[in-house]
């Protein structure tokens, strides 16, 4: 609880200690037909949520239906091995963090038949198999969910908010709701739209245009802090750094940038960070890459003297830490000090640590403002296109077409990964504006459990970003500038970046449809597009590629853990890959006291069964494995 004596209750804006209190006091107002406005990702009122949702459950005359984006919750533990090292990896990336019960009970398929959700956004791979998420989902631009919003007559806004020094900042997630508070009062009246601020003292307070007066809200729930859900930091690979240092050699200084999320958005901002700060290095590094290098000459390879200005959907930890490192330093509105706009922010423990002991001199720089303003480009036209001159949008895909197109949420058969979120406004932002790019990231291969697949197809049943937006691709085999190209120079561009592994089957797709040649040859230097030849280029280097280049909270023995589970899971898909890598276990010299610590963090140092001590072998293997390959190259870090 908070003692600031500035917070009152009054008639007007009563402050419940009790989430069911406030609760009722919504249920009183509004009656049994409530429709809720969640914000995506963290910034939604869980405690008051649990409440109303509980009440639901026990009233079924009480309708409740929830709107919102990626509703977070702790992962379902895993058995057997997974589990005991991801245990206490949970309590340190979520802490106290109240779970969403009415998302839990969706994982679990235990809705009431009185409540419905519907999201635009999922949180990404986790519900793939969830039916009732899947028919739940709604496909739309960020931009346009508020109209979704609007159009559903919503009556309740459930939003956590910050509160210092007398002052309220809706901090995470200004993104909808400062365009939503206000509409709907208009159309509704107040007594028909309830704003509830819950109030969360770990929330860090961002200024600006998040910052809002205290009559923005009709109830305020004040029941003590919480942990906010941290998604742990990702490990950022030898590949993600080879695509991400490519994209960063096509920022131009003076310009402006907005990066995306997971390894490759963390391996790009790194890698602005990098060019920034130790030119020299950056330089060398990225030289060594083989491959197309793409429009260098739109970009540059040597420190920001200028500056750039961030117009970034997500606020990433990425983000800040270029703020930090005096990248973003040109000033883009007027008479503000702002040099990066946002819609929300959500990342890691190490990222909310930063954001609260940050100075309010570093904080005052950031506007956390509506996604209306940082995605599209309309509505205040002539100044948006004067902030944003030299755009570089850098975003990540699951896939690419040979003919340009992009698949970054969902599934061939139409199964929702994740949403739409901002990408394509982002993709048509880069079309519209002078100078502007449109720059996609995406690994060359994945690796399944059945093998290696080519990211790079011919066709793909889903498309998020159609191919007349082409623009640049990269992988970690170089840079496919596609912009104004017909369509067989887009085809030899995309196959001069995919693996090798991969190219005749893609040639032959191609010349079947027409796009190229009967007589085409694969050039040889396509040929060399192996992953030896991008380890090879960036071993020199490692030193300055960690892997996690913004801190984690893991240690540097479950860093060690996290990628030998992750190899010895792929090793073991099936049973005989099983059957081959328990072999090479037993057949090899099982060094147990090199890895004591690893194997005490799993319990498995004095391994008693028949099954823990095989399951000691095996992962004694796949640490030997992990650290003379990718583990030898990447430097482990710490937070």
């Amino acid at each position: 609880m908070t003692n600031d004596s500035s917070l009152r209750s009054t008639e007007e804006r009563p402050i419940w200690p009790s989430a069911e209190d406030c609760a009722q006091d919504v249920v009183n107002r509004i009656g049994k037909d409530i429709r809720l406005a969640l914000p995506l990702g963290l910034g939604k009122a869980n405690r008051f949520t649990n409440a109303l949702y509980a009440m639901a459950k026990a009233d079924p005359d009480i309708k409740l239906k929830i709107y919102t984006a990626l509703s977070i919750i702790r992962p379902a533990l895993p058995g057997g091995l997974g589990g005991r090292f991801a245990r206490p990896l949970i309590e340190k990336f979520f802490g106290d963090y109240p779970d969403l019960d009415y998302a839990v009970d969706r994982q679990q398929g235990r809705l009431p038949p009185n409540v419905e959700i519907e999201e635009f956004f999922l949180a990404t791979g986790t519900l793939l198999g969830n039916e009732y998420a899947q028919r739940h989902y709604n496909s739309v631009n960020y931009t346009h969910a508020m109209r979704r919003i609007v159009a559903e007559r919503v009556n309740v806004l459930g939003q956590m908010v910050a509160f210092r020094d007398g002052r309220f900042s809706l901090a995470c997630n200004s993104d909808l709701s400062l365009d939503l508070i206000p509409l709907m009062r208009k159309k509704v009246g107040r007594e028909n739209f309830i704003v509830v601020g819950e109030l969360n003292e770990r929330l860090p307070f961002m200024p600006n245009d998040a910052e809002v007066p205290a009559d923005e809200f009709d109830v305020l729930l004040e029941c003590g802090g919480y942990d906010l859900a941290g998604p742990p930091a990702p490990r950022v690979d030898t590949v993600s750094y080879a695509i991400g240092m490519r994209a960063a050699r096509l920022v131009k200084d003076g310009g402006t940038l907005q990066i995306g999320i997971g390894s490759l958005g963390d391996g790009a901002a790194q890698s602005v960070r990098l060019r920034h700060t130790e030119p020299d290095a950056f330089r060398a590094a990225v030289n060594a890459l083989p491959g197309p290098a793409g429009p260098v000459d739109e970009g540059g390879d040597d420190a920001f003297v200028s500056g750039l200005y961030g117009c970034t959907e997500m606020f990433t930890q990425g983000m800040f830490e270029l703020l930090r490192a005096g990248v973003f330093r040109r000033r883009a509105h007027k008479g503000r000090e702002i040099t990066v706009d946002g819609g929300f922010y959500l990342g890691p423990q190490t990222f909310y640590r930063g954001l609260r002991d940050a100075p309010d001199e570093v904080l005052n720089r950031v506007n956390m403002t509506s996604v209306d303003d940082v995605n599209a480009l309309y509505g205040n036209e002539a100044v948006r296109r004067q902030e944003r001159v030299d755009a570089r949008f850098i975003n990540i895909a699951m896939k690419a077409t040979c003919l340009g197109a992009v698949t970054s949420d969902a599934l061939e058969d139409g199964r929702v990964v994740s949403g739409v979120g901002g990408q394509y406004n982002f993709v048509a932002q880069a079309h519209e504006l002078e100078d502007a790019r449109s720059i996609i990231l995406l690994k060359a291969v994945r690796e399944t459990a059945s093998g290696i697949e080519s990211n790079l197809v011919w066709n793909y049943g889903h498309v998020t970003v159609p191919r007349h937006l082409r623009d640049i691709i990269i992988t970690e085999y170089g840079v496919a500038d596609l912009r104004g190209q017909p369509d067989e120079e887009c085809v030899r561009r995309m196959l001069a970046i995919t693996d090798a592994r991969f190219l005749d089957g893609l040639v032959k797709d191609a010349i079947a449809a027409k796009k190229l040649p009967d007589d085409f040859v694969v050039p040889a230097e396509w040929r060399r597009n192996t992953p030896e030849a991008i380890t090879t280029a960036l071993h020199p280097f490692a030193d300055i590629l960690p892997a996690f280049p913004f801190g984690t909270e893991m240690d540097a023995v479950e860093q060690d853990l996290a990628l030998a589970l992750e190899h010895l899971q792929l090793q073991t898909a099936n049973w005989g890959g099983r059957f081959r890598y328990a072999l090479k276990a037993l057949a090899s010299p099982p060094e147990f006291e090199r890895f004591n610590a690893h194997l005490v963090r799993l319990d498995l140092n004095k391994a008693s069964t028949l099954e823990d001590r095989l399951t000691r072998r095996l992962v004694v293997q796949s640490l030997k494995d992990t650290h003379s390959t990718a583990g030898a190259t990447m430097k482990n870090s710490t937070a």
